[in-house]
């Protein structure tokens, strides 16, 4: 799963069942824009000819994940609190992996 480091997570610890069907649905379809945004950025990093280039092409990617998970009607800090909970609670994981793959 994707796992994004744009801010510090919050450490309040949510589990399986304080995470509505519609949230898990939200990060299931940000996680699969993510994933697509970042293989684009390792094909780009390989053709970059410079750092700069290559600090562009991540502010770009980041940018657009922001935008990927605010477009689910999520903020960062809600969909890094579902990702961090879900790797440690393998129910909710589950759940987030079949809403990715139903997107």
């Amino acid at each position: 799963m994707a796992k994004t480091n744009f801010a510090a997570q919050d450490n309040a610890a949510l589990q399986n069942a304080d995470v509505s069907d519609q949230t898990v649905l939200q990060v299931g379809k940000a996680v699969v824009q993510i994933l697509k945004l970042r293989q684009t950025m390792e094909t780009n990093m390989a053709t970059a000819h410079s750092e700069e280039e290559r600090q562009s092409i991540a502010d770009e990617v980041e940018t657009a994940a922001v935008g990927a998970i605010g477009d689910q009607g999520l903020t960062v800090q809600q969909y890094n609190q579902v990702i961090a909970a879900a790797q440690t609670d393998s129910e909710l994981e589950e759940r987030v992996l079949v809403a990715c793959r139903a997107s």
